[in-house]
């Protein structure tokens, strides 16, 4: 939150796309340190931003459905190139347990599904790693992070940290999350999925460190260059 405060951490990486979660309306920015923004949400402090730069021409995507609210896919333009971006925060869901969290992304991606046709990256807070796919079966979900990897690999659609690292889920080393800004709970559950051919032309990964972001947010940056 209050990401006005926070935005010049994130400048010097030079992004071109920058997905931020829990982010204030732009109304409330001092100056725009973006060509362009995307945003959705009901709290006005609190919603789901997406800013290009460089001039990467970004829209929401028509197919968007409020019943995700905050799945957001999203057309990228740079130059003659286009893709897809699905921007993800998934939340609880009170009214519909199935619907929590990833089960919510589960039932968007499925519901999106038409457009992994087309080069499509999905990356975002995912609020879930695959070591509690097996734990909620009082309430079961409408679809498990193991899922949703098994759907989007039958598109060539791979997690780009756990390919980078040859890392499997579940057993990821960098955290991307410590909850309450807490060391000692350390959890893996956001992510930036991405054809494999894009995957190919990535030259860097990275998840931001503790002691250097720790100050600004209980969840790290996923930062990934592409050629």
């Amino acid at each position: 939150m209050a990401f006005r405060k926070k935005y010049k951490h994130i400048l010097p990486f030079d992004p071109d796309l920058l997905i931020v979660s829990e982010c204030e309306h732009p109304e409330k920015f001092s100056d725009k340190f973006y060509d362009d923004i995307l945003w959705i949400g009901d709290n006005r402090n609190k919603g789901l931003g997406v800013f290009s730069f460089n001039d990467f021409e970004i829209s929401i995507h028509e197919s968007y459905c409020k019943n995700y609210r905050y799945i957001l896919p999203v057309t990228v333009v740079d130059g003659s190139e286009a893709m897809n971006l699905i921007a993800v925060w998934s939340q609880n869901n009170i009214e519909d347990p199935g619907r929590r969290y990833i089960g919510e992304v589960w039932k968007s991606l499925n519901y999106y599904k038409d457009l992994f046709r087309f080069p499509t990256v999905i990356a975002g807070d995912f609020n879930w790693n695959v070591i509690w796919d097996r734990e909620n079966q009082k309430y079961p979900l409408y679809g498990t992070l193991t899922d949703v990897i098994d759907l989007l690999e039958q598109f060539n659609i791979f997690s780009m940290y756990h390919t980078f690292t040859s890392t499997e889920f579940g057993i990821e080393r960098e955290p991307t999350l410590y909850f309450r800004k807490n060391r000692k709970t350390p959890y893996h559950i956001d992510y930036i999925f991405a054809p494999s051919y894009l995957v190919a032309r990535g030259k860097s990964f990275s998840v931001g460190k503790y002691e250097d972001w720790i100050s600004l947010s209980d969840h790290m940056p996923l930062i990934v260059e592409l050629e």
